[in-house]
């Protein structure tokens, strides 16, 4: 027993990754049991195993037809889980603690896809960047992939609430990667292999786009259609052959169109502010006479912080700018259009992990940093683990300084990518721009 324990202690050090991505694994495993309390006493995971039943009695196929989803291409996991579950004679009348467990392997297994793909990500902006190769940045890859897997937020996000977010945010962070590498049809297939799972990598495609333009032009934008196209052949066709494509069509739809009740679905952005200091309603006006309204801030916002994004790839069209343009899309995603939910900065995370290891400018770290500590904060009061604090906190005055905290950090966010476009490129971009690479 103990030659085996030296035998693996002795492979996981001469292989650093597999052990942070194993020690990983036993911190999500330690977790799991814990429970993410939503509001009014619901959980997120009580939805995949509502869809589980339902797939289990009425076939994948049906699914559309026998509930009311707000998903798609995830059904496909939850009808694998069910066949698990039924082999392990598990009862929906009765759910315990295996169905629990059972339900999370997936958010499990896709943070460890997001491990691999910020080591990935982080190795190729390393290569590309123009600089010595210090023990630093040689470092930088083993880095990326430990925060993954020990970042307070994201270890929340999976391992207790049973979410999945890193399955997106991997989906998009890789299909910048693979843009910048000039893979156009690989980037595409992979943008939507994250779209099955949910509508939201939809708001990176203005950076992929520059991206594929600058690199290859039209070409490369067909190409990476083609590969969208076949990845949604083979996940949606079944249920599009079966007679569901409206109903997916309306999932999608929903991401830009669902009626919202609220400014802020949770999300401790620039809205929930105004959400606790009243009970204004999205289509009401912003001031008494102007006519503005809530939502309609939210959507010009939003669109200009899209303009500025989509002008910084333009300029930064590689790995480092458009990590950076991405990861500041999906900020704004999070703070401006009202009915953010609280895991929608999830993405950003990941997006901008690659650029912050590697940039010699400490301004991005912090950022990073800062939000790292606000949305984990966010979570774990919204959806705490612990029962009895259910309901607490979540609408006091904790939550509104988190929300004005957030709300300066986006603005600074916008000031540095609107400095970086008076600033000339930088060494990353440089030598990119020499190499013609498409790598910054």
């Amino acid at each position: 027993m103990s030659t085996l324990a030296e035998r693996l202690r002795s492979t996981l050090a001469a292989h650093p990754l597999a052990a942070i991505v194993v020690a990983g694994l036993v911190v999500r495993i330690a977790l799991m049991p814990l429970w993410a309390h939503l509001p009014n006493g619901t959980t997120d995971e009580g939805f995949w195993t509502h869809w589980m039943e339902f797939i289990h009695r009425d076939g994948v196929l049906n699914v559309f037809r026998t509930t009311d989803t707000d998903y798609v291409g995830y059904h496909w996991v939850l009808w694998a889980l069910s066949l698990v579950y039924e082999g392990m004679g598990g009862s929906y009348e009765s759910k315990g603690l295996p169905l629990h467990l059972l339900v999370k392997v997936p958010s499990i297994i896709f943070d460890v896809v997001l491990m691999l793909t910020a080591y990935w990500a982080t190795a190729t902006l390393v290569r590309h960047s123009g600089k010595t190769a210090t023990p630093a940045l040689r470092r930088a890859p083993l880095i990326a992939a430990a925060v993954v897997a020990f970042q307070p937020a994201v270890l929340y996000d999976g391992a207790v609430w049973a979410q999945t977010d890193s399955a997106i945010t991997a989906a998009m962070l890789g299909s910048v990667v693979l843009a910048a590498q000039r893979r156009p049809f690989a980037s595409g297939a992979v943008l939507a292999l994250g779209l099955a799972v949910k509508p939201h990598p939809i708001m990176i495609a203005p950076v992929l786009a520059i991206m594929l333009w600058r690199s290859g032009g039209a070409r490369a934008l067909l190409r990476a259609s083609a590969g969208a196209l076949v990845v949604a052949v083979v996940v949606l066709g079944p249920w599009i052959l079966h007679g569901e494509a409206y109903r997916i069509a309306e999932v999608y739809q929903t991401l830009f169109t669902k009626h919202r009740e609220r400014l802020s679905e949770l999300a401790w952005n620039v809205w929930w502010v105004f959400d606790q200091r009243g009970n204004p309603r999205p289509e009401n006006e912003i001031f008494d006479g102007i006519a503005l309204s809530f939502q309609r801030a939210g959507f010009l916002l939003g669109a200009l912080a899209a303009g500025l994004a989509t002008v910084h790839t333009w300029r930064r069209p590689g790995l480092a700018g458009g990590s950076v343009s991405a990861a500041y899309i999906m900020f704004a995603f999070y703070e401006l259009p009202v009915g953010a939910h609280e895991r929608y900065l999830y993405p950003f995370l990941g997006l901008l992990l690659p650029f912050v290891l590697v940039t010699i400018a400490w301004r991005w770290r912090y950022l990073y940093i800062a939000l790292s500590v606000t949305f984990f904060l966010n979570l774990v009061v919204v959806a705490p683990p612990i029962h009895a604090l259910m309901d607490r906190n979540v609408y006091g005055d904790f939550g509104v300084f988190i929300s004005l905290v957030n709300t300066g950090l986006f603005i600074a966010c916008t000031v540095m990518i609107a400095l970086e476009l008076r600033r000339p490129a930088g060494p990353i971009v440089a030598a990119n721009q020499a190499q013609r690479a498409g790598c910054t």
